[in-house]
C-alpha cells in the first residue's frame, strides 16, 4: 500500500494581532477525497445587501515519484463536495480549486470546520501533497468610476473627469481618453477600442486580500524543478545555503528586506534546491522572526505571472484595480486606497521580522497608514524595503487606520508596486482567462494573452511602494489609486520593490 504524507501549507496566515488567523487543521486522504479542517477570524460576508465577502482559494500540488510536482485537480460539480456551516464551497469550472466562503451573513470568526474536497485526478500517483490556502475577497457586481481629475495620466472621460463604467460592454475610442494635469510627462495614449473581453471591474470577481507574501514566493519555488527555479530567482540555485536568493547580486549588501533564501542547494540536472525564510540571518531558517509575511518584492513580471499561474489565479486589470479600492464611491482628488487624500507614513517598525511586525506610528483623522518613501533627504528613505502584509490592521482598526480599500483589501496603496494588465496596447489581449496551475519548462507562465513574460508589454505599475514619493495632489503621487504616472515603465527585469497580487 502507498503511503501518502499530506501537508496543509498557509500560503497567507495572518496571525492574532493582525486579525484574521487562517489556519488549517489536520488533512487526510480516503480514496478520491482530501479532507482538511480549516478556520480563520475575523471573516465577513454582506452580499445580501450589495457588499463583498472574503474567502479562501483552496486548490493542492501532488508530487510524482520522479520528484515533479503537479496541479490536482478537483471536481467542478459543487455537489461533489462535503462542507459544514458556517462555510459554504463555491466549485471552479475549470476544477483547478474551490472557493471555502462563509455562507452567514454579518460579521463572525469561522471555527475550525471539515470540508471534504472530491478530486479528478489520480491521489494514488502522489507520493506527497500540499494543500494551500490564499485569502481573497469578492468584489460584487457594479457600476464605478475611474479617475479623480488629478492624478497624472489617470483614466478619464473625454472631458477630463472620472469615468463611470457600469457595464462590461466594450468602450469605444475617445470615450476614455487621460488626464494629465502636469505638463512635464506626456504619457502613452490609450490605443483603439477596449474590447468586451477586457475585464473593466463592473462584473464580480475575487482578489487577493494581500500581496504575495515571501513565504507565499518560497512554497512556489519549492516545487519547481531547478531550471524553472533558476528563472524564478535572482540567485543561482546550485549556491551554497543561506544566500539570499531573490536580490541583485551586485547589491547583497542591501537586501531591502526580502528574506528568501537557499536551504539547500540544488544540482542541476539532479535535484532543486529548497527555499526558506531567513529574515533575521542567522542559522535556523523557517523562524517566525524570519519575516516570512511581509511582501514579496524584487519580482519582474515573469515572477508574478507565473506565480499567479501555478496558483491558478489570473492577473487583475487596471480598471480592476481601481474598483477594487474605490469601490461604488465617488472619486476624490488625490485619494489613496482607503478613500482620502491624506497619508501617514508607516516608516518605523516594530516586532520586526515576525509575525506580529507593525510599525509604530498611527493614522489620525482622516490620514490613512502606508508604508511610502520621502522626498525629504534628512528623513531618509523610510525602511527601504516592504513590511508584513496587512502590518496595520487589527481587530479594532477602521478603513483608513489599516490603510484598506473599500472591499477590504490591503496594501493597494504603498509596500510594493502592483503589476496588472493595461487598458491599452498589448494589454488589451487580456481577457478572463485563469492559471492552469503548469507553468512551461523555464518557469514562465503559458497562458495567452496574459503579457509576453520577457518584454512585459501591456502591463502598468499601480499603487507605489516603500520607496514612493508623495507629493501634492496634481503632481508626483505614486500611491494616489488613479495615477498612472509610470505608465511607460514596462517590469520586465526586477525592482526592490516590485510585487503584486492577482485575481480570479
Amino acid at each position: 500500500m502507498r503511503t501518502y504524507t499530506v501537508l496543509a501549507i498557509l500560503i497567507f496566515c495572518n496571525f492574532l494581532a493582525t486579525a484574521n488567523n487562517l489556519r488549517f487543521g489536520l488533512a487526510s486522504i480516503h480514496e478520491n477525497r482530501i479532507t482538511v479542517s480549516i478556520a480563520w477570524d475575523n471573516s465577513w460576508n454582506l452580499t445580501q445587501t450589495g457588499g463583498s465577502s472574503d474567502a479562501v482559494w483552496l486548490f493542492a500540488k501532488g508530487k510524482l515519484a520522479n520528484g515533479v510536482w503537479e496541479h490536482v485537480n478537483f471536481s467542478s460539480n459543487l455537489f461533489d463536495h462535503l462542507y459544514n456551516e458556517p462555510l459554504t464551497i463555491e466549485a471552479a469550472g475549470d476544477g483547478k480549486g474551490v472557493f471555502i466562503c462563509p455562507a452567514n451573513q454579518g460579521a463572525f470568526s469561522v471555527p475550525f470546520t471539515n470540508i471534504s474536497i472530491k478530486v479528478s485526478s489520480n491521489l494514488s500517483s502522489y507520493v506527497e501533497l500540499k494543500v494551500y490556502g490564499i485569502e481573497m475577497v469578492y468584489i460584487p457586481q457594479g457600476a464605478f468610476y475611474l479617475g479623480d481629475w488629478a492624478s497624472i495620466s489617470s483614466l478619464a472621460n473625454n472631458q477630463g473627469n472620472p469615468f463611470l463604467v457600469s457595464s462590461e460592454e466594450a468602450i469605444s475610442s475617445g470615450t476614455l481618453t487621460l488626464a494629465n494635469p502636469n505638463n512635464y510627462f506626456d504619457p502613452p495614449a490609450l490605443s483603439g477600442t477596449i474590447p468586451v473581453s477586457y475585464p473593466k471591474g463592473y462584473s464580480p470577481f475575487y482578489v487577493m486580500k494581500y500581496e504575495v507574501s515571501q513565504l507565499q514566493y518560497v512554497d512556489f519555488l519549492n516545487t519547481l524543478t531547478y531550471t524553472q527555479q533558476q528563472n524564478r530567482t535572482w540567485r543561482s540555485p546550485n549556491l551554497s545555503s543561506g544566500t539570499f536568493a531573490m536580490v541583485n547580486p551586485y547589491q547583497t549588501d542591501s537586501l531591502y528586506r526580502n528574506s528568501i533564501v537557499i536551504a539547500t542547494s540544488g544540482v542541476q540536472g539532479v535535484s532543486s534546491a529548497v527555499y526558506a525564510v531567513n529574515g533575521n540571518a542567522n542559522q535556523n531558517f523557517n523562524e517566525e522572526s524570519d519575516a516570512p509575511y511581509r511582501a514579496a518584492n524584487f519580482f519582474s513580471w515573469a515572477d508574478l505571472a507565473a506565480y499567479l499561474d501555478w496558483a491558478a489565479l489570473r492577473p487583475i486589470t487596471e480598471m480592476e484595480f481601481e474598483k477594487a479600492c474605490r469601490g461604488t464611491n465617488s472619486s476624490v482628488a488625490g485619494e489613496f486606497a482607503w478613500g482620502t487624500p491624506y497619508i501617514t507614513n508607516a516608516n518605523t517598525a516594530i516586532y520586526d521580522g515576525t509575525v506580529f511586525e507593525t510599525v509604530s506610528e498611527v493614522s489620525s483623522g482622516e490620514s490613512g497608514l502606508a508604508n511610502h518613501g520621502t522626498i525629504i533627504a534628512s528623513q531618509g528613505w523610510g525602511l527601504r524595503g516592504p513590511l508584513r502584509t496587512g502590518f496595520a490592521a487589527n481587530q479594532s482598526s477602521t478603513r483608513i487606520s489599516a490603510g484598506a480599500s473599500f472591499y477590504g483589501v490591503m496594501e493597494m496603496s504603498g509596500n510594493v508596486w502592483e503589476m496588472v494588465i493595461a487598458a491599452n496596447g498589448d494589454g488589451l489581449n487580456f481577457s478572463r482567462i485563469f492559471g492552469d496551475g503548469i507553468l512551461d519548462s523555464n518557469g514562465n507562465a503559458n497562458e495567452s494573452g496574459w503579457s509576453n513574460s520577457s518584454t512585459a508589454s501591456g502591463i502598468i505599475l499601480r499603487g507605489g511602494a516603500w520607496g514612493s514619493i508623495i507629493s501634492e495632489v496634481g503632481t508626483w503621487r505614486d500611491l494616489a489609486i488613479s495615477d498612472r504616472y509610470y505608465s511607460h515603465v514596462k517590469p520586465s527585469t526586477r525592482r526592490n520593490s516590485l510585487g503584486g497580487r492577482g485575481g480570479r
